[in-house]
Formats: structure tokens, sequence, C-alpha cells
């Protein structure tokens, strides 16, 4: 199947790490539909679930009272997710470098660094509650 026109799915979850298990299904699913290949398959599923991560527990701080809400927009030519949380935000140009020496025994950091690296563009909004990150696809 092919994209020929914009499509929606949104997804709203606990903010609890059981339900992270939850975004692999939903992200396989959709680029399965698409007929993304596997590589591409592998970075958004990677760079979702960081956002996902980060939105749940440093954004939500894990409260159980609070959500995660993810909106997955499909294109002809690439995919945009949008990860929301309900928390206070950051700012991520004071977020250390993880390459750095320094760094690379923190035991978190990376997250940032795995979302850039695997999708075309990410952008923060909303002082760091909203990321918006886009893949370009080919089928």
């Amino acid at each position: 199947m092919t994209v020929e026109s914009s499509q929606l799915i949104k997804l709203e979850i606990p903010s609890s790490m059981d339900f992270v298990h939850l975004l692999d299904a939903v992200i396989t699913e959709i680029l399965q539909q698409t007929g993304v290949d596997r590589d591409a398959t592998d970075q958004v599923n990677l760079a979702v679930i960081e956002a996902g991560t980060n939105a749940i527990k440093h954004g939500n701080r894990e409260d159980p009272r609070k959500r995660t809400y993810f909106d997955f927009m499909m294109y002809p030519e690439e995919l945009v997710v949008i990860v929301r949380d309900e928390g206070e935000g950051f700012d991520a140009k004071i977020i250390e470098d993880p390459l750095n020496p320094e760094n690379l025994l923190n035991s978190s950091g990376r997250g940032l660094f795995l979302m850039e690296a695997c999708m075309d563009s990410i952008n923060f909004s909303q002082n760091g509650t909203v990321v918006t990150m886009t893949k370009k696809i080919t089928s």
C-alpha cells in the first residue's frame, strides 16, 4: 500500500514505561502498511521509542495522572511524528553532548542524539514538551 494523501493516526498512553512496548507495534504496523524498508522502520522505531521514553520519564516523571500523546502523520514522501507530554519542558540546547569523553559513562543523555541520528529533522517546541520528527520515506 502506498500513501496517496495524508493519513493521521493518534495514540495516547499513560505515563508508565509499561506501555512503551506498544510504540514498537504501532510504528511497525504503520510503516509496514506504507512499504517502508526495514532500515527506515528500525530508525523510526528507535527515535519514537526514545522520544516516548523521554516524555514519560523526564517530561511527565512517570506520573500516572499525566498522559503522553503521539501523532503519526503519513504523507506520500514522509512520515511526521509528534510526541507531546504534560511536563514542564526543558531546553534542548543545554543538553550535554553524549559523545564528549566526560559524558560517555552518564546513565542518560543519549536519547536526543539517537533521535537526531535516526530522523531527517527534529524540532522541539512549547518549551520542549512537544517534539516533531520527520523521516523521508520511499517504498
